[in-house]
């Protein structure tokens, strides 16, 4: 179904909910317009809903169509979608079969690039850190303390104490360039330099570095 709201046709559908208390809107990716109904609610009620609400759907429609950019994570391109519900006070979300889809609420004002990168953020704190752990427990290496940030011009580093500091945007490279990248920064505990021993100490763990590196010089951060 359709209707015209400033100008431009609208489509929507109907979803009929026997748990429902309130009528609701939904915006799916693509702008796909969903209604959901309550028992004793009928077509006109929806419509009526929808051009009260005109505003707030024409606002979030535009949104959708401005951004489409390119997301990585774990060197596979994932999809991103952004929903809105009126009924929702905070941001939902799930990461299903590459697929990553935010459902916001009716005020946010954060754009799906925002929330990826929030999201790219708070995923890197916690298995970016359990890797290192597991290669340097695996290696046997003895780290301090280990944080994740937004670097501008490092994918990592490594103090003189041993405490080890990595870019959140690995993430987006496939499992073996990030596993480099750790392995690289491991053996700075060692060796604090790039000499000739130091980079025999990390083709010892990591045979093919030398591939990781030139791919990984292909990017900026």
């Amino acid at each position: 179904m359709t209707i015209d709201l400033s100008n431009r046709s609208v489509s929507y559908t109907l979803k009929y909910s026997l748990k429902a208390k309130y009528l609701r809107l939904q915006i799916k990716n693509k702008g796909e317009l969903e209604v959901v109904l309550p028992r004793g609610y009928n077509l006109s009620d929806a419509v009526n809903f929808i051009k009260k609400k005109s505003e707030w759907i024409n606002k979030h429609l535009k949104k959708n169509e401005i951004y489409d950019n390119r997301y990585l994570f774990l060197g596979d391109e994932i999809k991103i979608e952004q929903n809105y519900d009126l009924f929702i006070k905070r941001h939902k979300l799930s990461f299903l079969k590459n697929v990553l889809s935010f459902t916001s609420p009716a005020g946010a004002t954060e754009t799906k690039e925002e929330l990826y990168e929030n999201w790219l953020k708070k995923t890197a704190k916690k298995s970016l850190v359990e890797r290192v752990h597991n290669i340097a427990e695996k290696y046997h290496f003895q780290v301090g303390r280990i944080s994740i940030r937004s670097q501008k011009t490092r994918w990592g580093s490594c103090s003189s104490k041993g405490n080890l500091s990595f870019n959140y945007n690995l993430l987006r490279f496939g499992k073996e360039i990030v596993d480099y990248v750790i392995i690289h920064e491991l053996c700075h505990i060692k060796e604090m330099n790039h000499s000739e021993k130091f980079w025999k100490l990390v083709e010892k763990f990591c045979p093919d570095y030398r591939r990781y590196r030139k791919e990984l010089k292909g990017h900026s951060i």
